[in-house]
């Protein structure tokens, strides 16, 4: 009976025969454990060309032997005969099970055929990476041939769960059919025992290991690692090697005892934080606790909260990770955890406790009691001799916060300078205070320049436990370069923030802020409406005002107060009465005057907003337009790019920067290409001519003299004089002579010079590289037909020089009539014993002679 092609067990994998060749001479290779269907896309690709299919498995013998059969050959016959019955018509040969001894050199050095290699081993016969290298390969792996979530409803024939039977089997091809042909979920048993039973016992168990972690970190890997990765069970990320999840939960939901007997034998491999996760996921509860009361930096600061019913029940530095979790994900009940631990005998810890009430208790979205938090700082300080330099640092940080948000801005940098005096030059907990340095000293000084500086530098230290801040990190940083108008590096870092791993709303923050610099209004609403389900009402407060202001439409923000919103209010209706109250944050008051400038154009708003900072023209790009400066300040526009003050024509500002034009960049070698620091610059006709014989050093009389040659001296000179006019307005459009002075060119960088000092030093390598004909093409002047001609012969000569035979080849593409370079390349061809070669050369250039002229 035949089946229709609706058949899940006949669904055409139209996307990868998208992939594969079809023509004889190129090889296919299809790379994955067994029930990736490698079998069915060859049957499909047999189908679909209609050729002669030709079957082998290693399995059953040397694959040689196996086709000398299907050939009606001797099975010793070598490979000649093969390769020779396979090129007698358009062949399919499809090798399966290879396991990489087979010897196939001589069939895939000539691929007489279109071949296809299946395996589940990496196979290293050493023509494929050359034909790799040559086009001719197409190798597919696991992830390529996995099942897409469209192919997985095809295969479904549109039946329920067959996204339920994606998720679970990820793409896996052969569970994926049995669960669309029983029309139930994927066996795990039959599953596990199909991999128990091909997997050697040791990768076996590291998988049921891998089954209880996020990840393995690849310093960490083993043989069985590679065994699991190889047969595509695990894949490879950044982070480590990661199992494949149906397996995760397959070993998890069936083989539970088995998982916990691993963990505990492998759990001393792990550092403490896969070896936390490995323990939760395992159910070895009572061993987590006794590793929580351990003094290791775990980074689980988004795992605790959690785990919350176990951890309660742990011992005192159990719950000190537990509630400063809770309070960092803005739970106020880990204040409640940590009150008791301020009294434990314990210095280090009572101190630490004490630190993150201090810190914590100074927290807006927490409640902020300063006098509360104050009391903490004071208790603390009592307990900093009693423990470690790097503990004291690292409350002293924290601490640190209490001042900054009383207004006590010196004694909050008094205690960062003395943390920094106390942690240890190589500890990673030095970024913090370094950073919050930066910043109070921003804020005091308005020192921009070191405030980026020092976040750029704590970029490498955000590992381990301090990871969670590298998204607000991030952000900060593209903040900032905002704010100098480096709009570019401001995106990357935004970018790099929303990708990052770690505080979820930073990250949330960065992706706003991208959206609304790319002008994507739809990604910001989604983000708003994100943000309003975390029920950030700072983070809704800002969405909503970018919002506003990307579409110039202020019911964006009916209804919403905050510094944000207000400035936007006040920006579009250009009305400095909707200004918020005056900001204390030394980046809000940059805004601030920015918009109230912008509203007023007083020039009190414009100097109060340049001594915020210690490099005012450094921020005034991203704060102000240029066409927004006064026009009697051209010293302020230093810090915009160059290309738009020279485009705004603002000659005093241009003038202030003349010395940082860059130089005119003329091309002239087989193309005619004039580019400036605006751009290319479009010249035709007379202006061409004229920067023509410029560039080849004609003196002004000369060059009237060659352009009209019937006009007495004093008219030439007049229609030069024109002529050279409209030439400066093309090249130097913003109005100051830059490249046109006195007799010539100045500042000018061609590569007609650059081919003049090569031949010069007599350079030959990079005169080939330069040397391109015609010379200023779409010039047509009798002088520049004599340095045409003057030129050539110059490089001829040095070509002519040379033993490399690449120079007189040069010359036959530049003439191939030049019997002076063909002689020149036949000698060298025959000094290299190339003698075949020189005779064919010979024979052609005879033939081309003869038919070319006669």
């Amino acid at each position: 009976m035949a089946l229709s092609w609706s058949s899940p067990a006949f669904l055409v994998r139209e996307r990868l025969l998208t992939l594969l060749p079809t023509e004889v001479g190129y090889a296919i290779w299809l790379q994955a454990p067994a029930g990736f269907g490698k079998s069915v896309l060859a049957g499909q690709l047999a189908a679909r060309l209609g050729w002669r299919t030709l079957w082998a498995s290693s399995l059953l013998g040397e694959p040689k032997a196996l086709v000398a059969r299907a050939l009606d050959l001797p099975l010793e016959v070598p490979w000649g005969p093969i390769v020779e019955a396979l090129a007698q018509e358009p062949t399919l040969l499809v090798l399966e099970d290879l396991q990489g001894h087979e010897a196939l050199s001589p069939l895939l050095r000539t691929l007489p055929a279109l071949v296809l290699l299946a395996s589940r081993e990496p196979l290293p016969y050493p023509e494929l990476p050359k034909l790799r290298a040559e086009g001719r390969l197409v190798q597919l792996g696991a992830v390529e041939l996995a099942f897409t979530p469209e192919e997985a409803r095809l295969l479904f024939a549109g039946r329920p769960g067959w996204a339920e039977a994606h998720q679970m089997t990820g793409g896996w091809p052969l569970p994926l059919y049995l669960s669309a042909f029983t029309q139930e979920p994927p066996d795990p048993q039959a599953l596990l025992r199909g991999l128990r039973d091909s997997l050697s016992p040791l990768a076996f168990r590291e998988g049921l290991l891998l089954s209880a972690i996020p990840y393995l970190p690849e310093a960490l890997a083993t043989e069985a690692t590679f065994e699991l990765f190889h047969k595509g069970l695990a894949r490879r990320t950044p982070q480590g090697y990661q199992l494949h999840e149906l397996l995760k939960r397959m070993a998890q939901q069936t083989l539970r005892k088995e998982v916990q007997t691993v963990v505990e034998g492998e759990q001393h491999r792990l550092p403490p934080t896969l070896r936390a996760e490995a323990l939760w996921q395992a159910g070895l509860h009572q061993a987590l606790l006794a590793l929580l009361e351990e003094p290791h930096e775990l980074d689980l600061i988004d795992k605790l909260p959690a785990w919350r019913g176990l951890l309660e029940q742990g011992g005192p530095r159990a719950r000190l990770r537990l509630g400063e979790a809770l309070l960092q994900s803005g739970d106020r009940s880990g204040f409640a955890l940590l009150e008791p631990l301020c009294e434990h005998p314990d210095p280090p810890l009572a101190l630490t406790a004490l630190g993150h009430l201090a810190f914590y208790s100074a927290d807006l979205s927490l409640g902020k009691d300063l006098k509360r938090a104050l009391g903490y700082l004071e208790r603390g300080l009592a307990l900093v001799p009693q423990v470690s330099p790097e503990l004291a640092g690292r409350f002293l940080n924290d601490a640190a916060r209490v001042y900054y948000e009383l207004g006590r801005l010196e004694e909050a940098e008094q205690l960062l300078v003395r943390a920094l005096e106390l942690l240890p030059p190589a500890s990673r907990f030095r970024v913090a205070p370094q950073d919050n340095l930066s910043l109070l000293r921003f804020e005091l000084k308005g020192d921009l320049v070191q405030r980026i500086r020092s976040l750029e530098a704590g970029l490498e230290h955000l590992k381990g436990g301090l990871a969670y801040n590298l998204p607000g990190h991030l952000r900060d940083l593209g903040r900032l370069y905002l704010l100098v108008g480096q709009r570019e590096r401001a995106l990357d870092y935004l970018g790099r923030a929303a990708e990052a791993p770690g505080d979820p709303l930073a990250s949330l923050e960065a992706q706003m802020l991208r959206a609304f610099l790319r002008g994507e209004g739809e990604a910001l609403e989604q983000l708003v409406a994100r943000a309003e389900q975390w029920e950030s009402a700072y983070l809704v407060e800002r969405g909503r005002a970018l919002l506003a202001l990307l579409h110039k439409d202020l019911r964006w923000v009916e209804g919403h107060q905050g510094f944000l919103v207000s400035l936007v209010r006040a920006e579009l209706t250009r009305d400095p009465v909707h200004l918020p109250p005056y900001p204390q944050n030394r980046e809000e008051r940059l805004h601030w005057h920015a918009v109230r400038y912008r509203i007023t154009r007083e020039a009190a708003e414009l100097e109060a907003l340049l001594n915020l900072t210690l490099q005012p023209e450094r921020i005034l790009p991203g704060l102000l337009r240029l066409e927004e400066l006064p026009r009697d300040r051209p010293e302020l526009a230093r810090g915009y790019p160059l290309g738009e003050v020279l485009a705004s024509g603002w000659l005093e500002a241009i003038r202030l920067r003349q010395a940082e034009i860059p130089t005119l960049k003329i091309r002239v070698l087989g193309r005619f290409t004039v580019h400036g620091p605006l751009g290319e610059v479009g010249l035709e006709g007379r202006r061409r001519e004229v920067l023509a014989l410029l560039l080849l050093g004609y003196t002004r009389s000369e060059i009237a003299f060659q352009l009209w040659p019937d006009l007495d001296e004093e008219a030439a000179r007049n229609n030069l004089s024109v002529w050279l006019n409209r030439l400066r307005k093309a090249l130097e459009p913003w109005g100051l002579p830059t490249y046109l002075q006195g007799e010539g060119l100045v500042r000018v960088e061609s590569d007609l010079a650059q081919l003049e000092a090569a031949l010069e030093a007599k350079d030959a390598p990079r005169v080939l590289e330069l040397y391109h004909e015609p010379l200023m093409p779409g010039v047509y002047l009798n002088a520049l037909e004599e340095r045409r001609h003057e030129l050539r012969t110059r490089v001829r000569h040095l070509f002519l020089q040379q033993k490399d035979p690449a120079y007189p080849k040069r010359l036959l593409e530049l003439d191939p009539l030049d019997e002076a370079a063909l002689g020149r390349l036949l000698e060298l061809l025959e000094a290299r014993g190339e003698r075949e070669q020189a005779l064919a050369l010979k024979k052609t250039w005879s033939k081309r002679l003869r038919e070319e002229l006669g």
